[in-house]
C-alpha cells in the first residue's frame, strides 16, 4: 500500500461533532515527518512487530507502530489532548491512557493510533483492564475503534467497544447509566441513530474485558468476553449485516479516553481517569480449503440427490442451495435434494458455502447435471 510519511489526522468525527478542517491535520503530518525519526525500541515489546507495522511512531506495541496524539481538536469538548496522559508499555506490555485535569478546570484527553493504515478485513481484539460501570457520565472510553478520515460519508469507524453515559438521558444532573457499545456509522453526517448503526448494552462490574470484532465482507460480529482472552463468559455478541457495512479503504486503529461536552454534567471539573489497555491483536482473514463439490444420485423425478462438499478445513461450517436451470430453489438448503416433477428436463446444481471465524468466508458450485429424467 502506498503511503506518504506518517499520516496523521484527527482522532473521529461523527455527526455529534463538527468537522476538523484538512488544513490543520495535513500541516501536523508534515511537522511530524520532519521531527520524528524512528525511535529505539521499548523493552516491554513482548512480539516482533508485523509484516507491515507501519511508520515508526512514538512507539512500538504488540508487533505495530503507534502514535501519541500531541494535537488538539474533536472530539473533546475543549479540544485539548496531552500525549503525556498516553504512557509507553510497561514491563508487561500494557499501555495506560489517562485523563488529567491538572488545573481543576482544564481536563486533556489521551488517544493513541496507529502509524499502519488499511487493515481492513479480518479479526481484531483488545483486553483492556477498567470498570467501565463507574465511568464518570462526561467521560468516554473509545476503547479500538477503525478511522479513516478521507472514507467519507462514514469514516470507516467500526466502534468495538465505546463506553460511555451519553446517551441515557436528556436533563443536566440526571443520573445515567454507563452502556457500552457495538457498532458502525455509515454517514457521519447524519445525526446518531440514522447514520450509524450500533447496538448498546449494559455495563458490569468486570474489571477485566476482551473484546473481538470480525470484519467481513457486509459482515461484521462483535463479541465481548468477561476477563482475558475468550474462554471466559460472553457477555455480548453482536452480528451487523448489510449494504452499509464499510468497505476497507485507509483506516487506522484508534484507543481513546476523552470528556464530551454534550453530556451534561460538568466537564470543566471532570477527576482524573486512566485505562489500561493490556493487549491487542489483528489477524488477516484465513484462507479456507474449499473443493468443488459434486452430486450423487439418479437423475429422475421421485429420487434424492446429494451433495459431497469434499474435505474442507476442519471446524468450517457448510450452508448448501440448490439450483434449478441456475435459478435458487426456495427451501432448498440443506445437503440432500428430492427431485420433484417440476424438476424435469432441467439441470441441477449446488453451492456450498464454508465459515469460519477469522477466514474469509467461502463459496463453491458444482457442475450442472445433466437434464433430470
Amino acid at each position: 500500500m502506498k503511503r506518504t510519511a506518517i499520516a496523521l489526522v484527527p482522532a473521529r468525527i461523527p455527526a455529534r461533532f463538527p468537522r476538523i478542517l484538512r488544513t490543520f491535520s495535513l500541516l501536523v503530518a508534515a511537522g511530524l515527518c520532519l521531527a520524528v525519526g524512528p525511535m529505539p525500541a521499548q523493552a516491554a515489546v513482548i512480539a516482533p512487530l508485523a509484516e507491515d507495522p507501519g511508520p515508526a511512531g512514538s512507539f512500538e506495541w504488540k508487533g505495530f507502530n503507534w502514535q501519541k496524539r500531541f494535537w488538539g481538536g474533536a472530539p473533546q469538548f475543549n479540544r485539548m489532548f496531552d500525549p503525556a496522559n498516553v504512557g509507553n508499555p510497561d514491563a508487561n506490555g500494557y499501555v495506560t491512557l489517562r485523563l488529567s485535569n491538572p488545573t481543576g478546570a482544564a481536563p486533556a484527553g489521551a488517544e493513541i493510533q496507529s502509524t499502519r493504515q488499511g487493515f481492513g478485513y479480518g479479526t481484531y481484539s483488545t483486553t483492556v483492564a477498567k470498570n467501565v460501570s463507574a465511568l464518570q457520565k462526561e467521560v468516554v472510553w473509545g476503547c479500538l475503534f477503525t478511522y479513516d478520515p478521507e472514507a467519507s460519508p462514514g469514516y470507516n469507524e467500526i466502534d468495538l467497544c465505546e463506553a460511555s453515559a451519553w446517551g441515557g438521558g436528556a436533563a443536566y444532573g440526571e443520573n445515567w447509566p454507563v452502556t457500552q457499545g457495538h457498532g458502525y456509522w455509515f454517514d457521519a453526517l447524519l445525526p446518531p441513530g440514522e447514520g450509524n448503526s450500533t447496538i448498546t448494552f449494559p455495563t458490569t462490574t468486570t474489571a477485566v474485558l476482551t473484546h473481538r470484532l470480525i470484519w467481513e465482507p457486509s459482515k461484521l460480529t462483535f463479541e465481548t468476553f468477561a476477563g482475558t482472552g475468550f474462554a471466559g463468559t460472553l457477555l455480548k455478541r453482536t452480528v451487523m449485516q448489510g449494504a452499509t457495512v464499510p468497505v476497507p479503504a485507509n483506516e487506522a486503529i484508534h484507543f481513546n479516553l476523552w470528556v464530551t461536552g454534550g453530556g451534561g454534567g460538568d466537564p470543566l471539573h471532570v477527576a482524573p481517569e486512566s485505562v489500561v489497555i493490556r493487549d491487542f491483536s489483528f489477524a488477516a482473514p484465513g484462507t479456507l480449503t474449499a473443493p468443488t463439490p459434486t452430486i450423487s444420485g439418479t437423475l429422475a423425478t421421485g429420487n434424492t440427490l446429494s451433495a459431497n462438499p469434499g474435505t474442507w478445513t476442519t471446524g468450517t461450517t457448510l450452508k448448501y442451495q440448490w439450483y434449478r436451470s441456475g435459478a435458487a430453489i426456495p427451501g432448498a438448503t440443506v445437503k440432500t435434494y428430492t427431485l420433484a416433477a417440476i424438476d424435469a428436463g432441467d439441470t441441477i446444481k449446488v453451492r456450498v458455502t464454508g465459515t469460519k471465524t477469522g477466514y474469509t468466508t467461502v463459496s463453491r458450485y458444482s457442475a450442472a447435471t445433466a437434464p433430470v429424467a
